[in-house]
């Protein structure tokens, strides 16, 4: 009796979470009007690999209608520390990532159009004991900047 009860409230569940609507955040998005090709990356090598990831999404496909904008992305991380105790230990660190995207927009019937567009954000991190726990806590802070920034750049094309 307990099995079988189980069992009609996973399928009810099942059933429920697959007529919902849901659709994953990060599925490739069919209203796209553009596509982007990544010609160059400069800079730090673990943001570029955020980055790359995340813009694969939005590479070249069949249609030959969308616009098609060439990006070179230059990178640069910085972690400075931010403040000190009174023993003149490290207490926070700031981390800061600026992003330059040189956009080539092609596909267009006018001539190629060329802007330089860049995004910069800022974060302060505190000092941790184990060094291992910081370097993975300032990946996934990393990480989330990569999402940011993408966001940022996706609706700016938009908007072009």
């Amino acid at each position: 009796m307990f099995r079988i009860k189980n069992l009609i409230i996973f399928f009810s569940i099942l059933i429920f979470l697959n007529n919902c609507g849901y659709t994953p955040r990060y599925a490739k998005n069919k209203n796209v009007n553009f596509t982007i090709d990544i010609v160059e990356f400069s800079g730090d090598r673990d943001f570029n690999n955020f980055i790359k990831s995340k813009l694969k999404r939005y590479s070249k496909d069949d249609d030959v209608n969308k616009k098609n904008y060439k990006i070179k992305i230059t990178t640069g991380y910085d972690k400075k520390i931010s403040s000190k105790d009174s023993a003149g230990l490290t207490k926070e660190y700031e981390l800061t990532i600026a992003v330059n995207f040189l956009i080539i927009a092609e596909g267009t019937e006018e001539k190629e159009i060329t802007e330089k567009v860049t995004f910069k954000e800022n974060f302060t991190m505190q000092k941790m004991s184990d060094s291992f726990e910081e370097q993975n806590y300032e990946k996934i802070i990393k990480e989330n900047f990569s999402d940011i920034i993408i966001d940022r750049l996706i609706f700016y094309l938009y908007k072009i």
